[in-house]
């Protein structure tokens, strides 16, 4: 391999002059909460919430602090909670799961499909019952779940559909994008995603009465008053016409700044990576022993959060961690940008429910109940994915080349 200067990778988040002129806005406007007081003009929350939502091309966005919140709020929303069911893939990141607890609902996990990581529309069918309220799919890493399938499952089952889009913003199935297509579309802005703030989440619905309802539950029962009757210094989210017991999961007028400007770029960014990947796609084929996350027909626009690479194992001796520890070496990356896949949820040193009281022991059941559970595809993901975090793609090609060169001289020795 050529020895070269030392390489300065994209790093993550991109911030603009933009981004900064967003933020001074905030702090000199006198409103840095939506819970604040009203200062004349529309808040950064509010605008974000419709840039979002237009984006989408739903009526409605509610911004929260995060997608486990996100998640939580859905299934208040929708009236789940103790003795209710509610589906999640046993591959996700495990807040998908979390979230279902922190309603007191039981969370049932299935196995993935093992070429497009994402839930199994056959093995929802058969983990449903009649305690089944929700299913939640989770478009995970690069590809999206197959919607149709489990629309279709939904409906004749009588199922809420929530999506897990936190790693799918701008993905789209069959047109329509991703969040769009069941009750309600959950998003994460965490610092890691190709539309962040560092921490942040929204919820978006074409549903008035769910909306009307997250609205309340995500403001400690408070909702936004009509502006004709509000005067400088008045608050704008009051306790008015309370219906439902709801927290405070408000997110900031510096996140909901920086998240416009996000916004903003988002389809430049997008456009620039998937490029990038299909470049990378070609030069990955090349390699014997390796394949690519598939994607369903329908999912037709992608979004690349997570590039995925699978190992034939019988091919390739290396684990992924021995991969990415090569390519770390060689590279100068971190962990942030090179990392096997999740473990499998029930694997997951961090899924511990058992250890928290709020939680009813027939829910949290124990550690041997969720640590001897079995799911082939989750499991077998952890042992031979390694995924690149988006940002790479980002990178000009002499540097997609570089990194390239280094991952295939690491796949390619037999040492």
């Amino acid at each position: 391999m050529k020895t070269m200067k030392k390489w300065n990778w994209k790093q993550w988040p991109v911030s603009q002059e933009s981004t900064r002129h967003q933020i001074e806005q905030v702090l000199h406007s006198n409103r840095w909460a939506i819970t604040g007081y009203w200062t004349g003009q529309n808040s950064m929350e509010q605008q974000f919430a419709e840039k979002f939502a237009d984006f989408h091309q739903v009526d409605y966005c509610l911004p929260t602090t995060n997608c486990t919140s996100a998640l939580q709020l859905s299934m208040e929303a929708l009236d789940i909670g103790y003795g209710d069911e509610v589906i999640v893939p046993a591959l996700t990141w495990v807040a998908t799961v979390t979230a279902v607890l922190n309603v007191n609902a039981t969370p049932i996990l299935v196995d993935i499909d093992p070429h497009t990581y994402c839930i199994d529309p056959q093995k929802i069918e058969h983990a449903i019952t009649d305690r089944t309220k929700a299913v939640i799919p989770v478009h995970l890493y690069s590809s999206m779940a197959n919607m149709d399938d489990i629309l279709s499952i939904a409906q004749k089952y009588d199922l809420f559909v929530i999506e897990d889009c936190a790693q799918s913003h701008g993905a789209e199935w069959d047109g329509q994008k991703a969040g769009t297509l069941g009750d309600i579309g959950c998003f994460s802005m965490q610092h890691g995603k190709v539309i962040t703030s560092g921490e942040g989440g929204a919820l978006i619905t074409k549903r008035a009465e769910i909306y009307k309802r997250l609205d309340r539950l995500r403001a400690d029962s408070r909702a936004r008053i009509q502006k004709t009757d509000l005067r400088f210094g008045d608050m704008e989210i009051v306790p008015n016409e309370v219906v439902i017991q709801g927290n405070n999961h408000c997110l900031s007028e510096f996140q909901s700044a920086i998240l416009i400007d996000q916004v903003n770029h988002f389809e430049e960014q997008n456009k620039y990576r998937n490029e990038q990947a299909l470049y990378v796609n070609e030069q990955l084929q090349k390699i014997s022993g390796i394949c690519l996350q598939t994607k369903y027909p329908k999912n037709k626009t992608i979004t690349i959060y997570s590039y995925c690479i699978k190992l034939d194992r019988d091919i390739i001796q290396k684990t992924p961690q021995e991969i990415c520890a090569a390519l770390i070496e060689k590279t100068g990356l971190g962990t942030f940008f090179v990392h096997p896949s999740y473990p499998a949820v029930h694997q997951n040193p961090i899924f511990c429910p058992w250890t928290k009281k709020r939680y009813p022991p027939e829910i949290a059941k124990t550690e041997s109940y969720w640590r001897n559970l079995q799911f082939e595809h989750a499991e077998r993901a952890h042992e031979e994915t390694v995924v690149f975090h988006h940002s790479l793609f980002l990178n000009d090609r002499e540097h997609i080349d570089y990194f390239l060169e280094c991952l295939t001289s690491i796949l390619t020795d037999a040492g």
